[in-house]
């Protein structure tokens, strides 16, 4: 049964890969894939709009090299038309891999984790068979007759539950419907949790690494996972799987270092940290309801606490949530290490996607996999296979274990019908041609709120199991000391605000910009944009600050004040290194009204000062616009800028 129920699932993922799934996400892997492949990998890389890990690449340029071999990906209608059967094939037979991989090590942990495990002779590491694993240990040995046809129950079930995974129609709909890479991340990361459970902490560490540069969110992982190591196999073990991970990336980039753009791959690691600034970004949770359910057009720039944004606030939240994470891994006893590991990673996954602002509506993704790794720790042995066989304990038993698979069962395909559902309306949105039925838009937003309560529940029940055993680990405590902890952060934070004593802008983040050169550089020059070797102080005509935001004409540069502040002051002029040429003017805008506008200011000008009142201001706009024609070389300076409630 369980080859044919796979085999089923295989059938409906082949039958909807012809659907053009989420078109502007296959789009970019054809013209990232086409580039790779005429160009070379690194050249997409520095040439390209690509914003994803350097590993996705490769797979890229091996889809693209694969679809030469039988159509030609220069020819413009057949290659770019939505419905190019080959490239989605080719594309989507990867995460079908992926999802087949994720099964078996499913089935492979969970045999482990029932059945036991033996050292391998000679090497002081361990591997499927007999004797013990690092979570049973005092679970009998595999021999007998008897033990041979427990083996045989324990591996039903374990069939049983990868394909609970397998033929979920969240899983299907994210690979093989949507077009997306998900797969990769979490096919990654449950190899690396096998390797793990059978010691093998180098190879383990190669896979996670190789995951993150395929799908930069398992970055999350990281921290949890060096914990493990160091946890299980001490110091000495810690720097050995450190030097692996680390000749792991080296690998990796390597490109990079051969052609010295390391400025560039810093930027491909970083630059989707603030990529979509918004509440939401179709992900329904707590952010998309507290953005009045548009999340895609609030940023969480946005001040909501204080002087503190809706990102940073999330920011809070989710260290919170790891932290809670993170001492469950490091006070775990060896015996419960792993299944505490997996615990900790299903919450950061859990609190990736309801804590922190732009997150996507696919965050959720590896929680599919990981809940049926933390369900095979609720199948103990005796509730499988109970040692005494009298009727009675045989009915108690099965009434146990009943309880358990339906728990299960019931918070399983909650969370995977309220994920399903955030994906299948976010579709439609997008692309209503793509989902039958449709919904109009009024009907998708009442659906997400919906689904974000939904979600948000969920979410709560698996916080409170978690705090369950917190309490049992005796760790309530020191969750509260941290707490206590980041709210003094928080309110530290803001201690300027509430005491009524000015409050710098740079200390906010805008919401938006608009800037003919470079970005807006805070504390600095705006030629320091170009790289550390160009950093430099701020000045006008040699009068130096400390404080303060480079710009360039033509500029505006916008912030949310919230109507919380009363004035703000401002010095400002042309920067000392500056072209001699530049003129320009500085004013400053309150939600679309003009507060103040300056005379034309010069190179050698000494700086100006000014004062507005903006009570009642929800937005303030800081904007420069050039005096003449040209406004080559025009720094300019905004200087010790200060909000006074």
């Amino acid at each position: 049964m369980f080859q044919v129920l796979l085999l089923l699932g295989l059938l409906i993922r082949l039958i909807l890969v012809p659907l053009p799934g989420f078109k502007a996400d296959v789009a970019f892997w054809k013209g990232w894939g086409l580039a790779a492949a005429d160009k070379g990998v690194l050249w997409m890389m520095t040439n390209t709009n690509y914003n994803y890990p350097p590993g996705f690449a490769y797979v890229l340029w091996l889809v693209n090299k694969i679809y030469a071999m039988f159509a030609d990906s220069h020819e413009i209608s057949s290659y770019w038309a939505d419905n190019n059967v080959l490239y989605l094939f080719l594309l989507k037979v990867v995460t079908i891999i992926a999802d087949l991989l994720v099964v078996w090590v499913i089935i492979k942990i969970g045999r482990v984790i029932l059945n036991g495990v033996k050292r391998s002779e000679g090497s002081g590491e361990r591997s499927e068979g007999k004797n013990v694993s690092p979570d049973s240990s005092s679970r009998p040995s595999v021999g007998t007759q008897n033990d041979k046809k427990k083996e045989a129950q324990n591996n039903k079930w374990l069939k049983t539950l990868a394909l609970f995974y397998f033929l979920n129609p969240a899983v299907i709909f994210d690979g093989v419907v949507w077009g997306q890479v998900d797969q990769f991340g979490l096919a990654f990361l449950s190899a690396s949790c096998y390797l793990l459970l059978i010691n093998r902490p180098k190879w383990a560490t190669a896979a996670l690494i190789v995951g993150c540069l395929m799908k930069f969110q398992n970055i999350i992982f990281i921290p949890l996972f060096f914990l493990y190591i160091f946890k299980q196999y001490s110091i000495k073990g810690l720097a050995s799987s450190l030097a692996t991970g680390f000749l792991t990336f080296i690998i990796v980039i390597f490109p990079f270092l051969l052609t010295k753009q390391i400025d560039r791959l810093v930027w491909l690691l970083t630059v989707n940290s603030d990529w979509f600034p918004w509440y939401s970004l179709n992900a329904f949770n707590g952010w998309w309801i507290a953005s009045g359910l548009k999340g895609m057009s609030v940023n969480d720039k946005q001040l909501v606490f204080g002087i503190t944004s809706a990102k940073q606030l999330g920011l809070y939240l989710f260290v919170f949530a790891y932290f809670t994470g993170f001492i469950t891994v490091f006070f775990s006893t060896k015996k419960n290490l792993f299944r505490n590991f997996i615990v900790a990673c299903a919450l950061a996954v859990f609190a990736f996607f309801h804590l922190l602002t732009q997150s996507h509506e696919r965050y959720l993704f590896p929680v599919m996999g990981l809940l049926p790794i933390l369900f095979i720790y609720k199948i103990k042995p005796e509730t499988l296979n109970p040692k005494s066989e009298t009727n009675s304990n045989v009915q108690k038993f099965r009434i146990s274990f009943k309880n358990i698979l339906l728990t299960f069962l019931i918070f399983y395909s909650l969370i995977s019908v309220t994920f399903f559902t955030n994906m299948y309306l976010s579709m439609g949105w997008n692309y209503p041609d793509q989902v039958i039925p449709h919904f109009t838009s009024k009907q998708t937003l009442g659906w997400s709120w919906r689904i974000a309560v939904g979600q948000i529940l969920l979410f709560g029940v698996f916080i409170v199991w978690v705090f369950r055993r917190m309490r049992q680990m005796r760790l309530m405590r020191l969750m509260g000391v941290m707490g206590v902890l980041l709210a003094g952060v928080l309110l530290w934070q803001n201690s300027p605000y509430y005491r009524g004593k000015p409050v710098s802008l740079t200390s906010l983040k805008p919401i938006g910009f608009r800037q003919d050169y470079l970005t807006p550089q805070i504390n600095k020059t705006v030629e320091s944009g170009r790289g550390v070797k160009f950093w430099n102080r701020l000045s006008v005509n040699y009068y130096f600050y400390d404080k303060g935001i480079g710009s360039h004409a033509d500029s505006e540069i916008t912030y949310h004040l919230d109507r919380k502040f009363s004035r703000f002051s401002t010095d400002y002029g042309i920067d000392t290194e500056s072209d001699q040429s530049a003129r320009v003017y500085f004013s400053l805008i309150g939600d679309s009204r003009e507060l103040f506008k300056s005379e034309a200011k010069g190179r050698f000008d000494q700086p100006g000062t000014t004062t507005v009142d903006v009570k009642g201001v929800n937005y303030l706009t800081l904007r420069i616009t050039r005096s003449g024609e040209s406004n080559f070389g025009a720094h300019t300076d905004w200087l010790d800028p200060k909000l006074v409630r």
